[in-house]
């Protein structure tokens, strides 16, 4: 049967419907876009929720300039939100920083990176995060809140379930610090149980890298839907596996996993240790025996915790009678600030919130309190962050720090109240102490020896060295042994009590005769030494008199004593002279102030330091050097400005012993 011919094969047309290439890669580009954009505003609204209290800071470029502050209501819109490729963890009131914080919003993160030589490395990301909460579930420690794929590395975040309050900074930080499994050194008894909790948490991050300088609360992460440019990955959310499903935690839950004693177990050992406080106590008193005194624990606080209580008597007094004082807004004022300078800290809301029920009321409302003591809370945050401002040319704290005087003064209370409430500090006529008074009344409360009880002690112990040295001739470490004190306290004791040099006459058959009688001179700290023997008869040359022995023999060698040399030049005087030249340096100082030409060296303490230079340099050289007058031009005037700057003349004046100017 013969075939038929087959035919030839038509190449259908390109139907209408498709399109070009470079048109299907345009169209594929902006539906990724929209996708990512898509994933970045549902990642910035779980981090922060529209119309929440604080600030959200974006970066826009990866130079990472100054970032972008929105509020969190503006995140969906804002162009810069939108074009975004890290997102701070945190909200704060002005720029990014601890000193600003708003409110805590993540409690815990990790940045783990996988670097080359990680056993992970080369790894799918999601089977690294499917190792990370495997060992997050043996550990104890609860699942985060999402996992990022960062493009070279994980992002695990703990987000809270409410905002919290910017005083639990420093407890999220300590949180962090255990989560990374940080090593801890202590002597205590439970050591072994803080070291094995670190170590397991030390073991849910190994083989990985951890960054471990991502632990402050200015902290920013990229954003799910940007690109990384060093990897050129696309940021992408590994787990859970929507945004929708992301899970908060509590603060107190994550420490308690963490941590490696929760809240419950500290309070019971605080129990458990008064108690047995309380036993030991009770059974010395019921045998007779001696009890120690309570110690006084004052945390550091100081004289400003004590201000901190006296302002808590007079808040106890009630909104009506503080309205009656109209003393109300400066009662809180002072307690904030005392408050941020014993350590306490807190903000304007916490503030507000505590001491409201007290002074409420009668035009104050619970608002314009928080706004009246928003600025001891900044200043708080700021000395918090390590910020510091300059104040004539110093560095000092941020914080408010009055003294007692102007708290005095503000408050002004009156001395019956101050009698009702048993106020001591805040009273206007309590007693002032200069420095030196405070300081010698601590230590007289500490129990310290004064000067003058220390001065009869060593007397004392002068006088009994001698006494053994001359009854026994013993050495000074046996000496210090018999009286119970160091070598050095014999040592000056004797060199503050020289022995006084007594010459006795002791008469004897041997040492008296009709016209001659000889003294004992061999002494020794003050006691004659037995009688000497007869004298001959010829008459020898009288032997110098005999010292008493030193207190302690000097190793160098002996200098006589230089003379002061009198310089004919000075008619006036050395310090007429120094005070000359003192006044000649401070004219050329101020005038080169005035003329815009001030120099480094320009306060009245440097200008004295040269003036007394230049009269060292003078007087070791017998003439005079420079061409300012012998006498100032007004010594009265002069003596009174240095009086005010706080600078004694009589200090500066050059040595008369050119060759031994240490003395």
């Amino acid at each position: 049967m013969p075939l038929t011919p087959r035919q030839a094969y038509a190449v259908p047309p390109v139907p209408s419907v498709l399109m070009d290439r470079a048109d299907v890669a345009t169209l594929l580009r902006e539906q990724e876009e929209r996708t990512a954009l898509q994933a970045k505003l549902a990642h910035l609204r779980t981090v922060h929720a529209p119309r929440a209290r604080g600030n959200a800071t974006v970066i826009v470029d990866s130079r990472f300039a100054e970032g972008v502050q929105l509020r969190t209501r503006e995140l969906a819109r804002d162009p810069a939100a939108h074009a975004a490729s890290h997102v701070s963890l945190q909200r704060h009131y002005e720029a990014r920083g601890a000193h600003a914080l708003a409110r805590v919003n993540a409690l815990m993160w990790a940045d783990c990176e996988i670097k080359p030589g990680s056993p992970f490395f080369g790894m799918p990301p999601q089977e690294i995060a499917g190792i990370l909460l495997a060992r997050m579930d043996a550990a104890g420690i609860p699942r985060p809140s999402y996992i990022l794929f960062s493009g070279r590395g994980l992002w695990c975040v703990w987000l809270s379930r409410r905002p919290l309050r910017a005083c639990v900074q420093a407890r999220v930080r300590r949180l962090i610090r255990c989560l990374w499994g940080e090593a801890v050194q202590t002597g205590a008894a439970n050591a072994e149980r803080v070291r094995a909790k670190a170590a397991a948490n030390a073991a849910v991050w190994a083989g990985m890298d951890l960054d471990w300088s991502v632990g402050d609360m200015a902290r920013v992460h990229r954003v799910a839907g940007s690109v990384n440019e060093k990897s050129q990955e696309r940021v992408r959310l590994l787990w859970p596996e929507s945004w929708e499903d992301v899970q908060r935690h509590d603060l107190d839950t994550l420490a308690d996993a963490v941590l490696p004693f929760s809240r419950s177990e500290t309070a019971l050992y605080r129990e458990e240790r008064d108690a047995r406080r309380a036993s030991r106590k009770a059974q010395a008193l019921a045998e007779g025996g001696p009890v120690a005194p309570p110690r006084l624990r004052t945390h550091s606080r100081g004289l400003w915790g004590a201000v901190e209580a006296e302002l808590l008597r007079v808040l106890s007094l009630g909104p009506d009678r503080l309205a009656r004082l109209e003393k109300r807004d400066l009662v809180c004022f002072h307690l904030a600030v005392a408050r941020a300078r014993t350590g306490v800290g807190g903000d304007a809301d916490s503030w507000a919130m505590e001491l409201g029920p007290y002074v409420v009321g009668d035009g104050l409302t619970q608002e314009n309190l928080r706004a009246y003591l928003g600025s001891v809370a900044r200043r708080l945050r700021q000395h918090k962050a390590g910020e510091v401002r300059m104040h004539k040319g110093k560095a000092v704290t941020p914080l408010y720090t009055p003294k007692l005087d102007k708290v005095r003064s503000d408050l002004n209370l009156p001395a019956d109240l101050c009698d009702e409430l048993g106020l001591t500090l805040l009273r206007p006529d309590a007693p002032t102490q200069t420095a030196t008074e405070r300081s010698a009344a601590r230590r007289q409360r500490e129990g310290a020896t004064s000067r003058a009880a220390h001065a009869q002690t060593l007397a004392e112990v002068a006088r009994l060295a001698r006494e053994f040295q001359a009854a026994a001739d013993l050495p000074v470490t046996e000496i210090a042994r018999i009286l119970d004190c160091s070598r050095a306290t014999v040592y000056r004791a004797l060199d503050a009590h020289p022995a006084e040099t007594v010459v006795e006459s002791v008469p004897s058959e041997e040492t008296v005769s009709e016209s001659v009688a000889v003294p004992a001179r061999n002494l020794k700290g003050g006691y004659a030494s037995p009688a000497c023997p007869a004298p001959p008869e010829t008459p020898a040359p009288a032997a110098p008199a005999a010292k008493a022995p030193e207190a302690r023999p000097s190793r160098r060698k002996s200098k006589a004593a230089p003379q002061p040399q009198t310089q004919p030049w000075l008619i006036h005087g050395p310090l007429q002279r120094l005070l000359a030249l003192y006044e000649y340096y401070r004219a050329r100082t101020l005038e080169a102030e005035r003329d815009g030409q001030r120099q480094g060296w320009c306060s009245p303490w440097d200008n004295m330091m040269c003036a007394a230079s230049t009269l060292q340099i003078e007087m070791a050289d017998g003439r005079p050097h420079h061409s300012a007058p012998l006498e100032p031009w007004n010594e009265a005037k002069l003596l009174s400005h240095l009086a005010r700057v706080g600078i004694d003349p009589y200090l500066y004046l050059p040595c008369p012993s050119p060759e031994a100017r240490l003395h």
